[in-house]
């Protein structure tokens, strides 16, 4: 187990957070990560292109390095060269040529990515795109015929677009290298041993109009948090991702320039068949993987 702690002074001690990553190679499967059957499909279809860009979004701590991990055990083999620049390393994988940004060293993002171009490799992944130069090279490694694979902040996956402009790269070679783009956010999974089904009540709906916006109706059955000896008394034990899953269409290219709307591109593709962070959540309720209170916690009703 790796353990990344981040202490802040405040005004009466110290604050700390301590992130638990396992280190168990055998976790990064795609079927652990909560993908839906489409969605795994297109992922997967991704992957299989020669080059281009995939860009995976979401705040810290929304399990994005898990996802690329996974995405590059998927693509790790004899015969295929991948480096990573990341901060810092955290799955070690057999068989990847892996780097660590070193700032003090100018070992930054944008330079590791420039000689990277030259080392001959067939993916190339950016742990984060945090400025307009790492940017630009990123789009020109998958420019050059390279598969780039990298993350970055935002809301949703249309998001990622406008974002990507804003650092600077020009419309028309976006629309040349952009692939797809995940969004993700993590929910608590409901412990298997003591969760409960309950039907829903009038009652519920007054209390949070907002279920009735994500599609429950009045006496649909969901599973709920109880509290067991398993799970400390909280109800919830693990946790799982819900996505979103863009993946550019030629139309959906089309509305890719200088002055790109990222509500049109939502549209546009929710219209197309993409589900959305919140459907996907409304899906595992159903299944009784997690509970509406999660997905209300890290989804936005649109």
């Amino acid at each position: 187990i790796d353990i990344r702690v981040a202490i802040m002074p405040t005004q009466h001690g110290e604050s700390c957070v301590i992130r638990i990553l396992p280190k168990d190679r055998g976790l990064l499967v795609v079927e652990k990560l909560g993908f839906s059957e489409p969605d795994e499909a297109k992922l997967r279809r991704l992957l299989k292109l020669p080059h281009g860009m995939v860009v995976i979004t979401g705040p810290t701590g929304s399990g994005k390095t898990t996802t690329l991990a996974t995405i590059l055990s998927i693509l790790n083999e004899p015969s295929r060269k991948i480096l990573t620049i990341e901060d810092p390393v955290e799955y070690e994988l057999p068989g990847v040529n892996q780097s660590q940004i070193k700032p003090a060293i100018g070992l930054t993002f944008a330079t590791a990515l420039r000689s990277f171009v030259r080392q001959d490799p067939d993916v190339i992944m950016v742990g984060e795109i945090r400025d307009s130069e790492t940017a630009h090279v990123a789009v020109h490694a998958a420019l050059t015929g390279h598969l780039v694979l990298t993350t970055l902040h935002t809301e949703t996956a249309a998001a990622a677009v406008p974002r990507l402009l804003d650092l600077g790269v020009e419309g028309y070679l976006l629309r040349s290298v952009l692939r797809g783009v995940i969004a993700q956010r993590l929910v608590r999974q409901l412990c298997e041993r003591c969760k409960a089904a309950r039907p829903l009540a009038t009652a519920d709906f007054a209390e949070d109009p907002r279920l009735a916006a994500l599609g429950f109706k009045a006496d649909e059955i969901i599973q709920e948090p109880c509290g067991c000896e398993r799970c400390g008394g909280t109800g919830y034990r693990g946790r799982l991702g819900v996505f979103e899953l863009l993946e550019l269409s030629n139309e959906l290219r089309e509305l890719v320039g200088e002055r790109t709307d990222g509500l049109k591109i939502d549209t546009m593709a929710i219209r197309s068949g993409m589900t959305t962070m919140l459907d996907d959540g409304v899906a595992k309720c159903r299944a009784g993987l997690t509970s509406p209170a999660e997905i209300l916690r890290v989804a936005t009703v649109r």
